[in-house]
């Protein structure tokens, strides 16, 4: 645990009451410590003294009884100039952004005024100003605009920018999303968020919003009465909370009366991939949707263990800042996290509950392990690659996958119309999953893959460019059971899984009618995925056998042909980078490749290091640009240091 910035102690607050002789008890004895670097939360009903506490903490008010220290000085006793002083530590954020703003002001002015009264020069002002304006997503010449002819998000990235004017070491967020539309607020959070980050700030973070409290927070305390009922880890209150008063809070947001069968409280069927559900949806898949299990090996490999004790304490530099790896394990959300370097152990841990032998689904790396699958049917000469799809599969001769062949799917070069927008319930990826069972579907219309698949249609001439689709994964996965007479995952056991000496049972989602869900619906350990990922490393060859072919691991390490058109997305921040065999392949001198799924799942192969790093996740949302930036930055550095 990091240093306290903010203690506070026994706090109280009493007001009296007109025609009243007892006092009125807002906040009733609290007391918590906030810690450098993160995010509490407090929820609570209109009334139950959260606002009150903070105005208590940030000295804005003075408590009845209790004390508050921040950065280990007490608010009491200080002279006016030690406590400006000391107050110069605190930002502050609140509800209405265009009232917190003197509507005489520019906004130059506005963020200025703070400096202004610490007395910094006329110039390091302009500089200050100019530099935090730009940093919350404005534009200079906003600068001479007053809070009327500005939207109400912009108003709140110029408070946001005055509550960092003196570099506080502490902001309070007072409501900060609750006036605003709801893109705006999602835009308003990963500001705060990527702020947090940039400027090693503590929040304390006041909502009565749930999923705002989900998205930010590190600690949630929910408050009632004015007292603390329950404080703790936020995915873990906020997924399987103690008190009763907690459990109908979530009750009354989610419009959810609870679930049995050993489900979360408040679980939501439409949003279990989305934080804070997710921590504990992706190690429990198997206890709300059908799965299919896909059984371990009869002689499993257990890799030599040399632990790398200091690997948590050291300092690597990410993004123009030194950090320990085990803050970045902590800001990027991480369940699990095992790192191989030259076939031994040299760093694992877990978070969240999760064990050595706690599955957890991989999302999208599943598509990896289906690639690894094809180099070896099609090396038993079981799959043509360049036959059509529907040479195998009559059934899509008529749609989007009739012409492709199956080598265009494994490369993501079918053309066709997908969108693969994860926020969007209308997208075809939201379809996707409607037929994969993994949302509700309110009606029979492609509410299994082998229904919807056949809807897709063809956009253009295949082969020409890469166009991620996740649908293409689960016609591959078809097509296997088809050739084979087989279901995908008794194939998958077969010739993978058991061969490669994995130690505990994998699972494999499947929709309504059976079929698997082979885009993302594989759950396994963390261990046995760095297994995976050290077959890749020694070019197919594990476990006393030649299991995949050399061929296929050296063609997929060479990555597509440069031919083949790649999105601005990829070749920005892999500039040689390229899509082949269900891989990312980064096209760098070392030959790194990796496997990657939403919400933060990896497994990192760098074969110029022999290092393989298998990462679990439970981040908030689907895709965070910063987070997925961080977690390529921080692979290359672990890999580094071996």
């Amino acid at each position: 645990m990091s240093n306290p910035v903010m203690e506070i102690s026994s706090v109280s607050k009493e007001f009296s009451v007109r025609n009243r002789k007892e006092m009125f008890t807002a906040v009733n004895d609290v007391s918590v410590q906030l810690y450098e670097g993160e995010v509490f939360g407090i929820v609570g009903e209109s009334g139950s003294g959260k606002s009150t506490l903070a105005r208590c903490a940030f000295g804005i008010t003075k408590p009845t009884r209790g004390s508050i220290k921040i950065l280990g000085e007490s608010l009491e006793g200080k002279s006016r100039k030690e406590l400006r002083t000391l107050r110069a530590n605190l930002g502050f954020v609140f509800q209405d952004p265009v009232g917190s703003i003197n509507p005489r002001m520019s906004v130059f002015d506005a963020v200025a005024e703070p400096l202004i009264l610490r007395g910094d020069s006329g110039k390091e002002i302009e500089t200050r100003v100019g530099f935090l304006i730009e940093r919350v997503g404005l534009s200079l010449n906003q600068l001479k605009r007053k809070a009327h002819e500005l939207s109400g998000g912009q108003c709140q990235r110029v408070a946001i920018a005055r509550a960092l004017a003196t570099n506080p070491k502490i902001v309070l967020l007072d409501e900060p999303t609750s006036s605003l539309d709801l893109s705006v607020q999602a835009q308003i959070l990963n500001l705060l968020e990527e702020i947090r980050r940039d400027f090693n700030l503590t929040y304390l973070m006041i909502s009565h919003n749930l999923d705002v409290i989900a998205h930010l927070s590190d600690r949630v305390a929910v408050m009632k009465d004015g007292r603390f009922v329950e404080v703790g880890d936020s995915s873990t209150v906020l997924t399987l909370p103690k008190h009763q008063f907690t459990r109908e809070l979530i009750s009354v947001y989610s419009k959810n009366p609870g679930f049995s069968d050993g489900l979360p409280f408040g679980f939501d069927f439409e949003r279990w991939q989305d934080g804070p559900l997710n921590k504990w949806a992706f190690q429990n898949v198997a206890k709300f949707l059908p799965v299919q299990r896909i059984s371990p090996s009869d002689k499993p490999v257990y890799l030599p263990v040399q632990e790398d004790e200091n690997m948590g304490t050291r300092q690597v530099e990410i993004e123009d800042r030194k950090v320990s790896v085990h803050q970045l394990l902590k800001e990027t959300h991480t369940d699990a996290i095992v790192v191989v370097q030259g076939g031994k152990m040299r760093f694992e841990q877990y978070f969240n509950g999760m064990k050595s032998d706690s599955p957890h689904l991989l999302q999208s790396i599943s598509k990896s392990i289906l690639g690894a699958l094809y180099g070896r049917l099609i090396d038993q000469k079981i799959v043509d690659p360049n036959s059509p799809l529907s040479h195998y599969l009559p059934e899509l001769s008529e749609g989007a996958y009739g012409k492709a062949t199956v080598s265009q799917a494994l490369d993501m070069t079918v053309s066709l119309f997908f969108s693969e927008d994860y926020s969007d319930s209308n997208s075809e990826m939201a379809k996707l999953d409607r037929a994969c069972g993994w949302r509700v579907n309110q009606s029979s219309e492609g509410d299994s893959l082998r229904k919807f698949l056949p809807t897709l249609l063809s956009k253009g001439e295949n082969g020409k460019e890469f166009q991620y689709c996740s649908a293409n994964t689960d016609v591959l996965a078809w097509l296997i059971s088809r050739v084979t007479g087989k279901s995908y995952p008794e194939v998958l056991e077969a010739e993978l899984w058991k061969p490669l000496g994995s130690t505990g049972a994998a699972t494999i989602t499947v929709d309504s009618e059976g079929f698997s869900v082979g885009n993302g619906g594989i759950s396994c350990t963390a261990r046995d995925l760095a297994l995976f990922g050290q077959l890749i490393i020694q070019d197919g060859n594990f476990n006393g056998e030649q299991i995949l072919p050399r061929a296929w691991v050296a063609q997929t390490l060479e990555g597509a042909s440069k031919e083949v058109l790649v999105p601005t997305y990829l070749s920005s921040t892999h500039p040689s980078g390229s899509y082949k065999n269900q891989w990312w392949i980064t096209g760098s001198p070392s030959q790194e490749i990796y496997a990657v799924g939403i919400y933060g799942q990896y497994i990192w192969i760098d074969p110029s290091t022999q290092t393989v790093i298998v990462k679990f996740s439970s981040i908030p949302v689907p895709v965070d640009p910063t987070l997925a930036r961080i977690h390529l930055a921080l692979f290359r550095r672990i890999s580094a240091l071996f």
